[in-house]
């Protein structure tokens, strides 16, 4: 009973996010509908390991070119998913071909089992893959079967590295690209998603590992068998839950970035430009607005949102976001010096100041003053005292 809770576990967490996502309308978020194919495909994985753990080989011979096909498709469907996030705002089928050697490794192995009799089928799955006893002698059907097998491992290995330094780069590239267009970065970023890539890869290497050492070594013990469970489990409905929960993607950020139209970059003079970019936020506190977009900043200048960013990126080394906190942090900070203001909470002074939450005020705040806002503002009463 134990035992069957661990095998099925990750299975169960796959599941019920492939259903949760999968009820999601695709063109209002086509990414988070994707994330339920990846989660199906992903249950396609574990359902092949809760097979395999069963030791039934007459029904693993049917799941083993399954699992060859799922395994070799999640990262590629995990990359594809990123992809939706941050560049991607609809289905490109050209992305399909990430999932060749995945149908390639899969209908290979579904095709040297026709050749093989029941005989080598047993000892190629009790012997080779449950077992790793080193038997032999090998007939060619089953030496041409450990050649597809380790082949499809050395695939997912590369796999695990090319497609964690794709995603990486996206995740950093679109994360950018927002900064440097909302003020307010809530619920916009996807940092989540570049920290869960790592995750993966850690995962990754205890499934080579296991693979190569043999799964055998699991089943003869229930504790080294929760370790791996609890983990894919805890993981995958982590991204599940995250997944579910981001609502911007780049669709959001292409359809924002459309709301003013451009203007010709040549008519302006980067001189002036500054000035009035400094008087806008200086006088004018622009940067009390929570939502404050570039393409309302550009509006107001008359130029490109293009050349602003650029402007601010270069002449002040920053984003657009960081750009807009500097001004609130520094009026909140002074608030906080006033005497007049000893009275005001703190979720007061950042709604004041243009932030949208107490929490993303905070957070901010520590980041540039190393301090949070409520020590900050104790030790400056006591210096009045």
């Amino acid at each position: 009973m134990i035992k069957d809770l661990i095998i099925y576990n990750p299975m169960y967490v796959t599941f019920f996010w492939a259903i949760v996502l999968l009820l999601t309308r695709k063109e209002n978020n086509p990414a988070k509908f994707f994330l339920g194919i990846f989660m199906s495909v992903a249950f396609l994985v574990y359902l092949s390991h809760a097979v395999f753990f069963q030791q039934d080989l007459s029904t693993y011979q049917v799941f083993d070119p399954i699992y060859v096909f799922s395994s070799l498709a999640v990262y590629p469907l995990y990359y594809w998913y990123i992809k939706l996030l941050t560049v991607e705002t609809f289905y490109k089928r050209i992305n399909l071909w990430y999932l060749l050697p995945a149908a390639v490794f899969s209908i290979a192995t579904l095709v040297v089992y026709q050749f093989m009799s029941d005989e080598e089928k047993t000892i190629y799955i009790r012997e080779f893959l449950l077992e790793r006893s080193g038997f032999t002698p090998e007939s060619t059907s089953i030496k041409i079967q450990k050649l597809i097998f380790y082949s499809s491992r050395a695939v997912f290995v590369v796999q695990v590295v090319l497609f964690l330094l794709f995603g990486r780069k996206l995740v950093m590239r679109y994360n950018q690209r927002v900064a440097n267009f909302y003020s307010n970065l809530e619920s916009k970023t996807i940092i989540w998603v570049k920290y869960l890539l790592y995750s993966f890869v850690a995962t990754s290497i205890m499934s080579i590992v296991a693979i190569l050492i043999g799964r055998h070594f699991f089943t003869e013990s229930l504790v080294l068998l929760l370790i791996p469970s609890l983990i894919f489990s805890t993981l995958l409905f982590i991204i599940g839950l995250l997944g579910y929960m981001q609502n911007h993607t780049v669709v959001d950020l292409v359809k924002d970035e459309g709301t003013h139209p451009q203007v010709d970059q040549k008519k302006i003079n980067a001189v002036h430009l500054q000035n009035k970019l400094l008087e806008l936020f200086e006088k004018e506190k622009a940067y009390r607005k929570p939502e404050l977009k570039i393409t309302e900043v550009s509006q107001l200048l008359g130029t490109n949102r293009s050349y602003v960013s650029v402007l601010i990126n270069n002449e002040f080394s920053c984003s657009f976001n960081e750009f807009v906190n500097k001004y609130r942090i520094e009026e909140a900070k002074r608030m906080m010096q006033e005497v007049a203001t000893d009275n005001f909470s703190l979720n007061y002074i950042a709604e004041s100041v243009g932030f949208g939450s107490i929490g993303t005020f905070i957070r901010v705040f520590k980041d540039m003053e190393g301090t949070t806002p409520g020590r900050y503002r104790e030790a400056n009463n006591n210096s009045k005292k």
